[in-house]
Protein backbone atom coordinates (compact mmCIF):
# COMPACT_ATOMS: atom_id res chain seq x y z
CA UNK A 1 0.00 0.00 0.00
CA UNK A 2 1.66 3.43 -1.21
CA UNK A 3 1.02 6.80 0.68
CA UNK A 4 -2.05 8.00 -0.68
CA UNK A 5 -3.78 4.76 -0.57
CA UNK A 6 -2.33 4.41 3.33
CA UNK A 7 -3.63 7.75 3.94
CA UNK A 8 -7.38 7.30 2.20
CA UNK A 9 -7.92 4.19 3.93
CA UNK A 10 -6.98 6.00 7.36
CA UNK A 11 -9.71 8.70 6.65
CA UNK A 12 -12.22 6.01 5.49
CA UNK A 13 -11.89 4.06 8.58
CA UNK A 14 -12.19 7.25 10.84
CA UNK A 15 -15.65 7.85 8.53
CA UNK A 16 -16.42 4.89 10.04
CA UNK A 17 -16.32 6.19 13.91
CA UNK A 18 -19.72 6.30 15.37
CA UNK A 19 -20.87 9.17 17.52
CA UNK A 20 -20.09 8.53 21.08
CA UNK A 21 -17.27 6.30 20.12
CA UNK A 22 -13.36 6.12 19.97
CA UNK A 23 -10.24 4.42 18.92
CA UNK A 24 -6.81 4.00 18.99
CA UNK A 25 -4.26 5.08 16.48
CA UNK A 26 -3.27 1.60 17.10
CA UNK A 27 -6.30 0.08 16.19
CA UNK A 28 -6.70 1.65 13.05
CA UNK A 29 -3.09 0.76 11.43
CA UNK A 30 -4.27 -2.59 12.93
CA UNK A 31 -7.24 -2.66 10.77
CA UNK A 32 -5.38 -1.68 7.61
CA UNK A 33 -2.99 -4.37 7.80
CA UNK A 34 -0.28 -2.15 8.97
CA UNK A 35 0.00 -2.69 12.58
CA UNK A 36 4.18 -0.70 13.52
CA UNK A 37 2.16 2.29 11.50
CA UNK A 38 0.20 3.91 14.44
CA UNK A 39 2.65 6.57 14.08
CA UNK A 40 1.71 6.79 10.58
CA UNK A 41 -2.03 7.23 11.19
CA UNK A 42 -1.73 9.78 14.29
CA UNK A 43 0.18 11.96 11.49
CA UNK A 44 -2.69 11.62 9.31
CA UNK A 45 -5.23 12.53 12.05
CA UNK A 46 -3.32 15.34 13.31
CA UNK A 47 -3.53 16.41 9.75
CA UNK A 48 -7.28 16.31 9.88
CA UNK A 49 -7.21 18.51 12.63
CA UNK A 50 -5.63 21.20 11.42
CA UNK A 51 -7.89 21.57 8.36
CA UNK A 52 -11.65 21.83 7.81
CA UNK A 53 -12.38 18.13 7.43
CA UNK A 54 -15.50 17.26 8.07
CA UNK A 55 -14.06 13.59 9.22
CA UNK A 56 -14.40 12.94 12.74
CA UNK A 57 -10.62 12.97 13.47
CA UNK A 58 -11.54 13.84 16.71
CA UNK A 59 -12.65 10.48 17.78
CA UNK A 60 -9.00 8.93 17.82
CA UNK A 61 -7.21 8.98 20.51
CA UNK A 62 -4.16 7.48 21.48
CA UNK A 63 -3.19 4.53 23.17
CA UNK A 64 -2.91 5.77 26.24
CA UNK A 65 -6.15 7.92 26.24
CA UNK A 66 -4.61 10.28 26.73
CA UNK A 67 -5.83 13.89 24.44
CA UNK A 68 -2.96 15.01 22.94
CA UNK A 69 -2.33 18.63 24.29
CA UNK A 70 -1.09 19.91 20.72
CA UNK A 71 -1.58 23.11 21.15
CA UNK A 72 -5.58 24.27 20.69
CA UNK A 73 -6.19 21.04 18.80
CA UNK A 74 -6.20 19.18 22.10
CA UNK A 75 -9.03 21.80 23.16
CA UNK A 76 -11.10 21.25 20.38
CA UNK A 77 -10.64 17.58 20.26
CA UNK A 78 -11.64 17.62 24.08
CA UNK A 79 -14.87 19.45 23.41
CA UNK A 80 -15.77 17.91 20.48
CA UNK A 81 -15.80 14.48 22.69
CA UNK A 82 -17.87 16.37 25.08
CA UNK A 83 -20.32 17.84 22.89
CA UNK A 84 -20.44 13.96 21.29
CA UNK A 85 -21.64 12.49 24.97
CA UNK A 86 -17.95 11.13 25.17
CA UNK A 87 -16.55 11.31 29.09
CA UNK A 88 -13.51 13.64 29.10
CA UNK A 89 -11.41 12.62 32.86
CA UNK A 90 -9.18 14.79 33.85
CA UNK A 91 -6.04 12.47 34.33
CA UNK A 92 -3.42 12.44 38.19
CA UNK A 93 -0.90 15.21 35.55
CA UNK A 94 -3.35 17.32 34.58
CA UNK A 95 -4.33 15.37 31.58
CA UNK A 96 -7.45 14.92 29.44
CA UNK A 97 -8.51 11.77 28.98
CA UNK A 98 -11.00 9.47 27.64
CA UNK A 99 -11.79 5.42 29.11
CA UNK A 100 -12.03 3.17 26.10
CA UNK A 101 -13.76 0.80 28.16
CA UNK A 102 -16.78 3.25 28.32
CA UNK A 103 -16.60 4.54 24.99
CA UNK A 104 -14.14 2.02 23.09
CA UNK A 105 -15.00 1.37 19.13
CA UNK A 106 -12.66 -1.73 18.32
CA UNK A 107 -14.27 -3.76 15.65
CA UNK A 108 -11.86 -6.77 14.68
CA UNK A 109 -12.29 -5.78 10.72
CA UNK A 110 -13.68 -3.26 8.44
CA UNK A 111 -14.17 -2.96 4.38
CA UNK A 112 -12.08 -0.39 3.67
CA UNK A 113 -12.62 1.12 0.37
CA UNK A 114 -9.42 1.55 -1.81
CA UNK A 115 -9.00 3.63 -4.90
CA UNK A 116 -9.07 -0.18 -6.89
CA UNK A 117 -12.74 -0.89 -5.69
CA UNK A 118 -13.96 3.08 -6.59
CA UNK A 119 -16.70 2.50 -9.72
CA UNK A 120 -15.47 5.93 -10.03
CA UNK A 121 -11.85 5.21 -10.84
CA UNK A 122 -13.09 2.95 -13.75
CA UNK A 123 -15.56 5.02 -14.87
CA UNK A 124 -18.53 2.81 -14.53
Amino acid sequence: MDTAQFNASVCNVVQMIPPQKITSCAHIAKLLGEPTKSRRVSEVVKFLGQTSSPLPWHRVISTSGIIASRGDLGRVQSSALQVEGVPVLTGSFGESRVEFGQSGWFPEQVYVVSEMDSDDEWGA
